[in-house]
């Protein structure tokens, strides 16, 4: 199963890439997408959790799925498909 990445700043300096498909044997679901990135991308997950709070996610974090917000209840356990593509967003504010 291939899955499409996007990295939006500050993940990119992290992973040091913008875009980057990845590979896995079998469908995975988002959450553990995220724990395959904490894994292999040193800084990863204290971008994605509130202060390092595993399972509450960053305030500033958006992570889209093909084209789509997902922030419902069970989130976390949607299930990646072949060719999903998948964005980490991190939503800035300011002037």
């Amino acid at each position: 199963m291939k899955l499409n990445l996007e990295f939006s700043p500050p993940f990119n300096e992290i992973t040091n890439k913008l875009f980057e498909t990845f590979e896995f044997e079998e469908e995975i679901t988002l959450s553990e997408l995220i724990e395959f990135f904490g894994q292999k991308f040193e800084g990863f997950s204290e971008l994605v959790w509130e202060k390092g709070n595993k399972g509450v996610f960053s305030k500033f974090l958006s992570i889209i799925i093909n084209g789509r917000s997902y922030q419902h209840d069970n989130f976390l356990e949607t299930k990646l498909k072949d060719g999903d593509q998948v964005v980490f967003i991190y939503i800035y504010f300011g002037g």
